[in-house]
C-alpha cells in the first residue's frame, strides 16, 4: 500500500485579498466603537449636558450618574419590596424619571407581563414594545411607549430593568410627547450605562 501524500496549493494573491478584507474589517469595527462613543457625546452635549455627577445608594452598592443640572432626590420607601428609589428630572422640567433597586420574586419577564396587565387597566396605550437588552454584561429588557391621557400632553415612556440575581435595577425616562427629542434614547441608554449595582 503506498502512502497517499496530500499537498496544499497556496494561492498567494487570494491569502493576500483575505488578509486585506480581515484587516479593513477591524479596522472598521475599531471605527465603530469609537463613532458610537463619539455620538452618544454629540447627542449630551446638543441637549446642553456637559457634564454628569455620580449618585450612590445602597451603602455605595449602587452607582449611577446624572446630568449635572438635574436634579435627584431620594424617597425613603416603606416595605421590602423596592429597596432604594430616586426621582430625577431635568433642569427644564421636560425630562423626569427615576432609579430604582426592587426585590424579584420569580422572572423579570413575569413581572414585567404582570406590570403590562395593571397598568392597562390604569392607562390607555398609543404603543407599547418591549425588547431584550444587554447593558455592561448585564441582560434585561427595554419598555419603550406612549401613554394618552383625555386631558393634557401624552407623554413617552423609557424604562430599563436590568436583572441582577434576586433583583433588578429600574430606570425610567418620561417626556411629554410634544417635548420628545429623537436623540433622547440615546441620551438615556448613555446614562444607563454608567449603572454600575453589586
Amino acid at each position: 500500500m503506498t502512502p497517499i501524500i496530500k499537498s496544499i496549493v497556496i494561492n498567494k494573491r487570494k491569502l493576500g485579498v483575505t488578509i486585506i478584507i480581515i484587516g479593513l474589517m477591524m479596522v472598521l469595527l475599531g471605527l465603530e466603537k469609537n463613532f458610537d462613543m463619539k455620538l452618544k457625546f454629540t447627542a449630551l452635549m446638543q441637549n446642553n449636558i456637559k457634564y454628569l455627577t455620580q449618585y450612590e445608594g445602597m451603602q455605595s452598592k449602587l452607582r449611577y450618574k446624572l446630568p449635572s443640572k438635574w436634579s435627584s432626590e431620594n424617597q425613603d420607601m416603606s416595605g421590602n419590596e423596592i429597596l432604594y428609589h430616586s426621582d430625577f428630572k431635568s433642569e427644564d422640567n421636560k425630562i423626569r424619571g427615576f432609579v430604582e433597586v426592587w426585590n424579584l420574586d420569580g422572572s423579570l419577564k413575569s413581572f414585567l407581563e404582570n406590570s403590562k396587565i395593571i397598568s392597562q387597566k390604569q392607562n390607555l396605550y398609543k404603543n407599547y414594545h418591549i425588547s431584550e437588552i444587554e447593558i455592561n454584561g448585564v441582560s434585561g429588557y427595554l419598555i419603550e411607549y406612549t401613554i394618552t391621557k383625555e386631558v393634557g400632553d401624552s407623554y413617552k415612556g423609557i424604562e430599563y430593568f436590568l436583572k441582577k440575581g434576586t433583583q433588578f435595577c429600574r430606570f425610567s425616562f418620561f417626556v411629554n410627547e410634544s417635548d420628545f427629542k429623537e436623540n433622547m434614547p440615546t441620551i438615556f441608554e448613555t446614562i444607563v450605562k454608567t449603572l454600575e449595582y453589586k
